[in-house]
């Protein structure tokens, strides 16, 4: 059988057979002081397929020469039948996660990685902003150049309360057609040795440059969502907070390679966004689409200190911190909507976006030790702050309301977006002891005023991510409903 992709290599590069062959050899001169004599009628072997398997040294050459994997240059390993009488020696295990350092362009490949991933963490806003033009049908009004697209189903025409939300949980729910692992994603995949690159983008993630939170958790995923029914419905299935990183963030790491220059300490962005290279963004296709990819339903609360001066707090999160979403002001309290233990009376009692809201505000702004996930389930009616507030939100001092789902142009990844009226003396009570640091960043150390200039200026500062713009937005255009 031809070698159809060790062709396509050589004729993407723009090389006759005999340039590889020159290219080859001398690569193996430079590199490695060894003269093999490779001819065009070697390339032309391979090319056709009667030699199958190459020899190590000429897969080494070809993979550092193309910078690829040596698992992308075509070739078929031989299969050996083994004698029923000889004991087979046991298999080696191939540990594919160990970066190997001793392999020159694996190195190169694994550092441009690093470098784009950088960039990533320090230009993740303006990407955003700049790939909300590959979605121009789904812009929202008043958010043009906030990074947010969103669809007219996904927004309520107003506010809706959180006792008019019902929530669902399908846990047959079929798995999606795109993961990750596909071979269009494998150019934000780095070599992670000769032989191969990394299976899935959290693996490069955890080798490469792992930030301080790092953890795999059981994480609900959107299915669908109903505004128009006079009950808001949403439905949910399950999948892993990898299961977010290996598309959301590839998506986004795919853009940055292609949209981000740098020349020495110099980094441009690309004046315009293109489809060109975007192979994993293609795959993905429709973004509203729930059954092709794994939507993992974070939830972002606006949260506004009531009262005749009502004022707002966001959060700066830190990208070195933080897996994704870094480097931008966001809503406080935000996070993923998760049972705070795998436990299955945990995971019951925490599908409600309520609990998870009220463990966002104990974590980030009072300083809780983070619900991982490893404990046993909350008790929810005994511990404080939560007996306090499922007392206010009995009696009103605490009025929460959905105001829409969005996606982030640069990832993909959702937001549900409510927000939180606190009566005003509940909220000095609560918030006292609130900390200026969390594990994911740092809290502003006063509330901001909830009015027009205040927004209009945090708009323009350019710093707020597009799940806090369209939140901010969304409540100013309601805040007659929102704020009696």
């Amino acid at each position: 059988m031809p070698n159809h992709a060790l062709v396509a290599l050589r004729e993407d590069a723009g090389l006759s057979q005999q340039d590889l062959a020159d290219e080859l050899n001398a690569l193996a001169a430079r590199r490695y002081g060894k003269h093999p004599q490779i001819t065009r009628k070697t390339i032309g072997c391979w090319e056709r397929g009667e030699v199958v398997w190459a020899q190590p040294f000429y897969r080494r050459l070809l993979a550092e020469y193309f910078d690829v994997a040596a698992d992308e240059l075509g070739f078929r390993r031989p299969r050996h039948s083994r004698s029923p009488i000889t004991a087979a020696a046991p298999a080696s295990l191939e540990l594919v996660g160990v970066p190997l350092g001793s392999e020159p362009h694996v190195g190169r490949d694994q550092q441009q990685w690093r470098d784009i991933r950088a960039a990533l963490g320090r230009r993740r806003r303006d990407l955003a902003v700049l790939a909300e033009s590959l979605y121009r049908d789904y812009r929202l009004a008043g958010l043009e150049r906030t990074g947010v697209i969103s669809t007219s189903a996904w927004i309520p025409d107003t506010p809706v309360p959180l006792e008019d939300t019902m929530l669902d949980l399908d846990l047959s729910i079929a798995e999606p057609a795109v993961t990750g692992a596909e071979p269009e994603s494998a150019a934000v995949r780095p070599l992670a040795s000769v032989d191969a690159r990394y299976r899935c983008y959290h693996h490069a993630v955890r080798d490469l440059a792992a930030p301080r939170l790092f953890e795999n958790r059981l994480c609900f995923r959107l299915i669908s969502l109903d505004w128009t029914q006079s009950a808001a419905r949403m439905t949910f299935g399950q999948m892993s907070f990898f299961d977010a990183m290996d598309t959301s963030e590839a998506l986004a790491h795919e853009f940055a390679a292609h949209h981000v220059t740098t020349h020495g300490s110099q980094e441009t962005l690309m004046p315009r966004a293109s489809w060109r290279g975007l192979a994993f963004r293609k795959l993905i296709g429709d973004p509203f689409d729930l059954n092709r990819r794994p939507l993992m339903g974070a939830i972002g609360t606006l949260t506004i200190r009531g009262g005749e001066s009502p004022a707002v707090v966001l959060h700066h999160r830190d990208s070195s911190r933080v897996a994704g979403g870094g480097g931008m002001a966001h809503l406080l309290p935000a996070g993923i909507f998760q049972p705070s233990s795998v436990f299955p009376a945990a995971v019951a009692a925490d599908f409600s976006i309520w609990r998870n809201i009220q463990r966002e505000y104990a974590e980030e702004l009072l300083g809780h030790d983070e619900y991982d996930g490893s404990g046993r389930p909350i008790k929810y009616s005994e511990l404080e702050p939560f007996i306090t507030m499922d007392r206010a939100l009995a009696k009103g001092r605490i009025r929460l309301f959905y105001i829409g789902v969005i996606l982030d142009a640069l990832t993909l990844a959702g937001d549900i977006l409510t927000v939180a009226v606190i009566h005003p003396q509940l909220y000095d009570e609560l918030f006292s002891n609130a900390v200026q640091n969390n594990a994911e960043g740092t809290v502003s150390a006063r509330a901001l005023p909830f009015e027009g200039h205040t927004l209009t200026w945090l708009h323009r500062s350019g710093q707020l991510s597009p799940g806090a713009a369209a939140a901010l937005h969304l409540a100013w255009a309601h805040r007659r409903i929102l704020i009696e």
